[in-house]
């Protein structure tokens, strides 16, 4: 069997796939914060059913419009296909947890995604990871633990906390099987696939769980989430397409912004000042990051011009 490869890097794409990223982070915690509200009233199955089927409609809609429809066939890719079924496990289990759970908490165990990611890009990827890289992902993670406070009375441990951590492995698996998928396959035709997933995955389990009928206010929350998720998941392939995934994927830590903006505009809770501390951890190795990379593209083009220039 032939090992896959991951397609080389092209000089942009990094640019692209930081821009993407916090796109879909801030598209995600307004998803997070609607289903947390509707999270108190119907069950998970049917919120997933509901929100998955809207998207699926969006997504189909955006897809012809595109001019795709003759690509969709593409979805039968056997890695379009895995990524599909591991983002439908994701969003159970993330959503099942959420509703047990403070937005912020389980905001911050996600985070700890990109640090697997990091780890497994070294040997599944080959890319080079170094000190000043590694340095900014950990002071990230500092800054979302000065946020959150998870030894505080408002973690919650047990199952919700046990779900929420299983979304997070599934997560990063997901995000690595999404940078081996051929790149001509269209990113809309993928995000067809994993809405039409997660929609089928939350219909089978509806019989499974007690049956609220929904409100005209849970269908439009759901319908909002819909067009947000939508949104975001074709961002987050984007993230993670032609791009060192170690290094796009420390700018999920942009999401506590958003967490905390969630949390003063919906919840009424204000940062206090090891929170803001917290967020300044955050935001300051993600522009590091962003730093290292323009000087490592800077060096490159030096060695490139240096070596088109030898006699």
């Amino acid at each position: 069997m032939k090992p896959l490869t991951a397609p080389a890097v092209d000089s942009g794409a990094n640019r692209r796939g930081i821009i993407a990223m916090c796109t879909a982070m801030a598209c995600f915690m307004t998803n997070d914060t609607l289903v947390k509200l509707v999270a108190e009233d119907l069950p998970s199955g049917q919120m997933i059913a509901i929100r998955g089927a809207f998207a699926t409609v969006m997504v189909f809609t955006w897809l012809v419009i595109a001019g795709h429809a003759r690509q969709i066939g593409m979805a039968a890719s056997p890695l379009v296909a895995t990524r599909a079924g591991l983002e439908a496990i994701v969003a159970f289990l993330f959503i099942t947890a959420i509703a047990s759970m403070p937005i912020a908490d389980i905001t911050a165990i996600f985070l700890i995604t990109p640090l697997l990611i990091t780890a497994l890009s070294g040997p599944l990827l080959k890319e080079k990871v170094g000190w000043r890289r590694w340095s900014a992902v950990a002071a990230g993670f500092v800054g979302m633990l000065l946020v959150v406070k998870p030894g505080g009375a408002g973690f919650v441990a047990g199952s919700a906390t046990a779900m929420a951590l299983a979304s997070v492995a599934f997560c990063a698996v997901r995000d690595m099987v999404t940078r081996f998928i051929d790149p001509r396959i269209p990113t809309i035709v993928i995000t067809l696939t994993t809405c039409v997933a997660v929609a089928l995955f939350g219909a089978a389990m509806i019989p499974f769980q007690h049956w609220v009928t929904p409100t005209a206010t849970h269908v439009g929350l759901l319908f909002a989430a819909a067009t947000v998720v939508v949104v975001g998941n074709h961002a987050m392939i984007l993230a993670f397409r032609g791009v060192e995934v170690s290094l796009v994927s420390p700018f999920r830590y942009s999401v506590m912004v958003w967490a905390i903006v969630s949390g003063i505009t919906v919840f009424g809770e204000w940062p206090d000042a090891t929170s803001w501390g917290g967020i300044v951890l955050i935001v300051g190795a993600g522009l590091y990051t962003l730093h290292r990379e323009r000087v490592r593209l800077k060096m490159r083009s030096s060695e490139v011009e240096a070596r088109t220039t030898l006699p």
